[in-house]
């Protein structure tokens, strides 16, 4: 029997490591051919800005303020469009990108970073010029990277799948 539907199927996991999980938002930003990345100085490698959802944030605000604080940049979130939410006790959230897990060492302590990572673009309402980036605490570095100079840097993990679903999901 033919459906119209999408398709759906079961995604296997590697075996996961008995160890606590943290959730993080990240922000996908590409804008004119480049994509906005930070170098962390922690992890000593390059990726989408991103942090730690605080408590009670939603997770695309932290994804949208960690760029603000990592990059200087405003951006906003690009979704799927999504029924109309008035009910301020059940309402739809913005939708991520991807989901992904990372193996992460903080302060000694093993953990899975549970990522939520949304595209978005930047807000262009006060200048229709790419924003210069200016350069936080905890990252070495804050830059414009062309996408196809991203096989020249070291990516952390999993940075060039997202992009790669970023891109395509961009290209409709």
């Amino acid at each position: 029997m033919a459906t119209n539907g999408p398709t759906l199927f079961t995604h296997l996991l590697p075996p996961v490591k008995p160890v606590p999980n943290h959730f993080t938002a990240s922000a996908v930003v590409i804008e004119e051919g480049h994509i906005l990345l930070v170098h962390h100085r922690r992890i000593g490698a390059w990726l989408p800005p991103g942090g730690h959802i605080d408590e009670g944030e939603l997770p695309h605000e932290a994804a949208m303020r960690e760029v603000f604080e990592e990059t200087g940049v405003q951006v906003m979130v690009l979704t799927s469009e999504l029924p109309i939410s008035i009910d301020t006790d059940a309402f739809f959230l913005q939708q991520p990108l991807c989901m992904h897990g990372v193996f992460a060492v903080e302060n000694g302590v093993e953990l899975y970073h549970v990522d939520l990572a949304y595209l978005c673009a930047v807000d262009r309402s006060e200048s229709g010029e790419m924003p210069l980036l200016t350069v936080a605490e905890e990252v070495h570095d804050a830059a414009w990277i062309p996408i196809g100079g991203l096989g020249s840097l070291n990516l952390a993990k999993n940075v060039r799948e997202v992009v790669d679903m970023a891109l395509s999901k961009l290209a409709g």
